[in-house]
């Protein structure tokens, strides 16, 4: 049965807080994005149970858990839930944003973490304007050029903005995923886009089909 879409309680502008955590190492969730997931494992379930009472959110990461370093994740929003007949559940978990695992905390039997809002380390001011001009021009032409299947909108003003395009183009168009986890984890917002362009320009020449 799907459940109802709500909005989502939790404060995503919020620096630092405490979340439930599933660990999948096959997949990856950026920001503004979406992704289905089957929730089979017990402690998962249990955790799954308990967010769609709460905030429905949780955070994704595609590390395997240590408790002796530093790792990162998406917090994500539980857009719909379908049980199936076997106990498991499928759901489509949309990004919200990155975060820093900082420590495990609490008694659940599913992980539970204190996190940290990850953020780009550029300055939009001290940005190549040129670099994100190409950016823009790119993109619009590849939206020409793919036609109504593939319209991805590119607004530019802030970092926030330029890294979700970079994103979500990245996410539609590569399979990699250890590229994926590259691109997800890097914060220098100038190489985002360079790594965007050069991923264009494959396009461009027929490497990448979309």
């Amino acid at each position: 049965m799907f459940d109802d879409l709500i909005e989502c309680s939790n404060n995503i502008q919020t620096e630092a807080g405490v979340s439930p955590v599933m660990f999948v190492s096959n997949a990856v969730l950026f920001p503004g994005c979406l992704i289905p997931i089957r929730v089979f494992e017990s402690q998962y379930r249990m955790m799954l149970k308990d967010v769609l009472c709460s905030n429905r959110t949780f955070i994704l990461s595609f590390h395997t858990e240590d408790l002796t370093q530093g790792m990162t994740g998406s917090l994500g929003l539980v857009r719909s839930c379908v049980d199936q007949r076997d106990g498991t559940s499928i759901l489509m978990l949309e990004g919200l944003k990155r975060v820093l695992l900082q420590q495990r905390v609490g008694e659940n039997p599913y992980p539970t973490w204190k996190y940290q809002t990850s953020h780009n380390t550029d300055d939009f001011e001290m940005l190549d304007k040129t670099l994100v001009e190409n950016l823009r021009n790119q993109i619009q032409q590849l939206n020409k050029k793919v036609g109504s299947d593939f319209e991805l909108y590119c607004s530019t003003e802030s970092v926030f903005e330029i890294t979700s395009t970079c994103d979500r183009l990245i996410d539609i168009t590569i399979h990699s995923l250890s590229f994926k986890k590259e691109f997800f984890n890097c914060l220098s917002t100038e190489r985002k886009i360079k790594q965007t362009l050069d991923v264009i320009d494959t396009i461009k020449r027929g490497a990448i089909k979309i």
